[in-house]
């Protein structure tokens, strides 16, 4: 994918994790934060970070952190269910924001990082 596409698929999830991540670490949407950076300075890789919107954490990170497979496959079955053509703020987030691409490009990076390891969605 080019730089423009990784954006806009991060951005995508960035947008899908934030909304479905809350109802799996049972707290509020304003708990947790959520950005994602093309090449991040830590991993030297495209990264999505969630974070405690609580200075010092009360653990919703970590608990992310156990269960991202699982929140990776909700945001997937969000994106994928939502009967947008191209993103809406119910999924990938606003056109706008993630380009007419960016809701294939998000459901292409998801499937991806789901199977890798060689386990299958079912088996999360």
């Amino acid at each position: 994918l080019s730089k423009e596409e990784v954006q806009s698929a991060l951005l995508g999830i960035s947008n899908a994790v934030a909304n479905i991540a809350p109802l799996h670490l049972m707290c509020s949407p304003r708990d947790i934060g959520v950005v994602s950076e093309v090449r991040s300075p830590h991993t030297r890789l495209p990264t999505v970070y969630l974070y405690d919107s609580y200075p010092g954490g009360i653990g919703l990170a970590e608990k992310a952190y156990e269960i991202h497979r699982r929140i990776l496959a909700a945001s997937l079955d969000l994106i994928s269910g939502c009967p947008c053509a191209d993103g809406c703020p119910s999924c990938v987030g606003p056109t706008v924001e993630v380009g007419s691409e960016g809701k294939k490009l998000s459901i292409r990076v998801l499937q991806g990082l789901l199977e890798v390891g060689g386990e299958s969605r079912d088996g999360i």
